[in-house]
């Protein structure tokens, strides 16, 4: 399933292990089988502990290797700007982190790659730390959120619960991705023949693909090695380029004509709508305000 790999089912145990060593441990157990049991999952969760140190310090030292060497940047923590604000993984848990972040040019395309981490917590007490490895490219139009999940026993898990499966013309497509999203005429201009031939032809086991807003991103459980960084890359920017131009165009024609409207209530906002220094928010906003008396208050003439 997306949402799980070896590492992470692996954080679960040793979380459930910790928790069970602090509980008992309150409770003064020791003794007999117990006691043996206490200092086993202790030890489970010391041995996790110690690999995932050695995890994350060799995968730090691999990324800065392939910076240096491809020109790219690393940083330790990377920017909060490019965590997509919705959907799995993001939002989830506790002590939410973007670490090991690289950026740099692909084949032209600016893209970028990060760990994302975060917590879950057990009985209020110990937590299982989850890992991902997000890689995206921008693009410069925002286009609605579209999720193009690998089709396995977990995406299906998640076709009962309720998230709803876009079928698309080929069948094939079909079985070997899930398309979800809540626009569906953008879903079927966006996969098309072309799209699908690329995500058939280029699919990771275990790689979600997002686009969302001004980026197109890839997801996984667990912390991807370097050398799975390129089919990453390329499953990025190659659904980016194959985008179809009318959506393109149909969308930039649209964000256009928003900042036009917006440009222009700007212009005709009473000064102190946007003075600095005063109780406001210094955008002019148009509500309760008629400014040329048609009945229609300034926010709402282009809504209709």
């Amino acid at each position: 399933m997306t949402r799980f790999s070896s590492r992470n089912v692996l954080a679960w145990i040793a979380g459930a292990a910790g928790l069970l060593a602090v509980v008992t441990f309150k409770l003064g157990l020791f003794d007999g089988l117990v006691g043996a049991v206490v200092l086993c999952a202790a030890a489970v969760a010391g041995a996790y502990w110690l690999y995932q140190s050695w995890e994350r310090a060799s995968h730090a030292r691999r990324l800065k290797e392939f910076a240096a060497t491809n020109g790219w940047t690393y940083t330790q923590a990377g920017p909060w700007s490019v965590v997509p604000t919705s959907g799995f993984p993001f939002g989830e848990g506790t002590g939410r982190q973007v670490e090991d972040f690289i950026e740099g040019l692909y084949g032209g395309a600016h893209c970028s790659s990060y760990t994302y981490r975060f917590e879950y917590r057990l009985a209020g007490e110990r937590s299982a730390e989850q890992i991902f490895t997000v890689t995206q490219t921008s693009i410069d139009v925002p286009l609605p959120r579209l999720d193009l999940i690998p089709e396995d026993v977990g995406s299906r898990i998640l076709g009962v619960l309720g998230a709803a499966d876009i079928d698309l013309e080929s069948a094939e497509f079909n079985r070997t991705w899930r398309v979800q999203g809540a626009d569906r005429r953008f879903a079927v201009d966006v996969v098309d023949p072309r799209m699908m031939e690329l995500l058939l032809r280029h699919r990771v086991p275990g790689l979600a693909i997002r686009m969302d807003g001004t980026r197109v991103l890839a997801w996984s459980a667990g912390r991807a090695t370097v050398g799975e960084l390129s089919r990453r890359l390329d499953a990025v920017t190659g659904v980016a380029r194959r985008i179809p131009a009318h959506v393109v165009r149909a969308y930039d024609e649209a964000e256009q004509q928003r900042r036009a409207e917006e440009a222009a209530r700007e212009a005709n906002a009473p000064t102190w709508a946007t003075t600095g220094g005063v109780l406001n928010s210094g955008t002019y906003t148009g509500i309760g305000v008629d400014g040329d008396g048609d009945g229609v208050e300034d926010w709402d003439e282009h809504t209709r």
